[in-house]
């Protein structure tokens, strides 16, 4: 999930995510160095969720190379697309 200032709406997406049954999810979300409470709030998740791996891109590579970053860390077998206002 990359997300980039997208605190109105990454609890709603993450909610979303996170009550999927599979018992191997892996929620992988590429912050692309937003300036809101996105990061604050995903560090929240992840101290409650060990599906979720919460990675701060240390400067904005811009939407398509972040997009493309969290599949390429993705360790399984498959891989769904989620950005941080869908829900």
């Amino acid at each position: 999930m990359p997300v980039y200032n997208g605190a109105k709406y990454i609890r709603d997406a993450l909610d979303f995510l996170l009550v999927q049954t599979c018992p191997d999810l892996e929620s992988i979300i590429a912050d692309n160095a937003s300036t809101d409470k996105a990061g604050e709030i995903c560090r929240g998740y992840i101290a409650h969720d060990a599906r979720i791996r919460y990675v701060r891109r240390p400067e904005d590579t811009g939407a398509a190379a972040n997009f493309q970053f969290v599949p390429d860390e993705a360790v399984g077998e498959y891989v769904m697309r989620a950005a941080h206002d869908d829900y």
